[in-house]
């Protein structure tokens, strides 16, 4: 593992499925192996400040191991975005949107799935909110397949 200090933001639609996925397992990750320097954040580019993670979400985060429950939406701004080392979306929309706004983020922003282990690196991660628990456990597998192959990529 460098000792360069690396803040990821994960940011999706509401702030209450995938990013908070992605963050919680990041953290829970980083933390049961040990890294420094390693820190997480996630928020939503239409997020509803306060907004708790959808009970389905809560539900499959905790069934492995991931701590939902305290997590509130947070909203997409410029300090956020200034301070991330690396912006990981879940979708390419999600990446125009926040270009619009923040176009000087452009050399850190990347699709989550660039980091992914298996599969496509360049497809999005499909939105389970209003869909079934099959929905957001196969979400969770695919942001925690990405999430490993992060965390391999820092720790190199």
């Amino acid at each position: 593992m460098n000792d360069q200090t690396a803040n990821i933001l994960f940011v999706c639609t509401g702030n209450i499925c995938r990013s908070p996925f992605a963050e919680a397992l990041f953290t829970k990750l980083v933390l049961e192996n040990g890294y420094q320097n390693l820190f997480a954040e996630s928020a939503g580019l239409m997020a509803l400040p306060g907004n708790s993670a959808t009970a389905l979400a809560q539900q499959v985060a905790a069934e492995q191991g991931v701590d939902l429950i305290h997590h509130q939406a947070k909203p997409v701004t410029e300090e956020r975005v200034d301070g991330a080392d690396l912006i990981l979306v879940m979708e390419k929309s999600h990446e125009m949107t926040l270009l619009s706004f923040f176009p000087k983020a452009t050399h850190k922003v990347r699709l989550i799935r660039h980091y992914a282990r298996f599969g496509s690196k360049t497809r999005g991660i499909a939105d389970p909110y209003g869909l079934n628990y099959d929905a957001y456990r196969f979400c969770f597998l695919d942001i925690e397949d990405a999430v490993k192959g992060l965390i391999e990529f820092l720790s190199e």
